[in-house]
């Protein structure tokens, strides 16, 4: 646990999440700098994800007797201070050895929730301990059924509320790292994985995929198995969001994955009104891929997102200072959050809609 007094340096040292950004930066090397920030092929969905958000303009009202913003939310039954989940990245032990341990102590700090994926730097039991609010683990669905389920039990144990599927992408084309021959740091292999723990062969057919990735039908009978409730991670449009829904699933997390999986998919932001029409307002949707300010995450809340996820900026943090950096980039974030909310005239999460925009994007 940090001290106190290393707190209060944190906090007056990074008075913004460009510092941070600066600090990561400067502790990084090139090619870890460019695992951080890299997409697939021209990277162009790396852009679309960010660049979506400046073409919505906010109307701001000039006498709206808001004093102090409510930012608190509840998302599948989870409290939140703002609506944000930090997100189920792996490799993170690239940028601080503490990794999802870290990153969790930082969530519970501030009052949100923790997502932890399947290829961490360290074992979903340690992550839960550590941190409290490892809420969601993360379940790619690859190789043998049975292995799957045993993991999620594994999750139940540990204490998680929530299992997040999503699939096994094949070998992605990010050139920035092929040029780089870069490999992120996983010392023995994601630790997940090994003798008393899960199924070695799983973790042979995620890192290589041999076999076909699966079905929707082999998705539904898994997730009908699983001890604990399920989203779908992935979706980018209405078509897969129905179809996870009919397999089972109680919430649904919109993703490109960063633009990190194929390049010219749209950004994840185009998709969520369409999405939110289709399956209506009682279906939670978490959204990731581009949220950089407080201000993205009140757009994709009018929107029609529940909450967000955020992942590589809370990497920036883990390099830039450890769990203190990560703690200081969701207190920036929440407190841009509020100001948005105020300036917006908006007393409460829930006042977010489409009617805060004086400008949309058009088609």
């Amino acid at each position: 646990m940090a001290r106190i007094d290393d707190r209060y340096a944190t906090r007056e040292r990074f008075t913004t999440l460009r510092g941070l950004r600066n600090e990561a930066r400067r502790q990084l090397s090139e090619v870890a700098w460019n695992y951080l920030w890299c997409g697939t092929g021209d990277e162009t969905t790396v852009h679309e994800n960010t660049a979506i958000f400046d073409r919505y303009k906010f109307r701001t009202p000039l006498f709206a007797g808001i004093s102090n913003p409510d930012t608190r939310t509840r998302v599948l039954d989870l409290d939140l201070s703002f609506p944000l989940f930090t997100a189920p990245f792996g490799g993170e032990a690239t940028f601080h050895p503490h990794g999802h341990l870290a990153v969790g102590k930082a969530a519970q700090a501030v009052g949100v929730q923790q997502m932890v994926p399947v290829a961490a730097s360290h074992t979903l039991e340690s992550v839960a301990v550590a941190s409290q609010v490892a809420a969601i683990y993360q379940m790619t669905f690859v190789g043998d059924e049975d292995a799957v389920v045993d993991m999620m039990h594994r999750a139940q144990r540990a204490g998680y509320r929530y299992i997040c599927v999503t699939y096994s992408p094949i070998r992605q084309w990010r050139e920035r790292l092929m040029e780089d021959r870069f490999s992120p740091r996983t010392d023995d292999g994601p630790a997940n994985f090994g003798e008393g723990l899960s199924d070695p062969a799983s973790l042979v057919e995620l890192l290589n995929f041999t076999q076909p990735r699966w079905t929707w039908e082999q998705a539904a009978r898994v997730i009908a198995r699983s001890p604990l409730p399920c989203i779908v991670k992935g979706v980018q449009g209405v078509a897969d969001a129905r179809a996870a829904l009919d397999a089972g699933a109680v919430g649904l997390y919109i993703s490109n994955y960063g633009g990190r999986t194929i390049d010219r998919e749209p950004a994840t932001l185009s998709v969520l009104p369409g999405i939110r029409g289709a399956v209506g307002k009682d279906v939670p949707i978490i959204l990731d891929s581009g949220i950089r300010r407080g201000s993205d995450i009140a757009t994709a809340i009018a929107l029609g997102a529940d909450a967000v996820a955020v992942g590589r900026i809370i990497l920036q943090g883990l390099a830039a200072a450890g769990e203190e950096g990560v703690r200081r980039t969701l207190e920036l974030l929440k407190m841009e959050f509020w100001s948005t909310l105020g300036h917006l005239g908006c007393s409460r999460v829930s006042d977010l809609s489409p009617a805060i925009f004086a400008q949309v994007p058009k088609d």
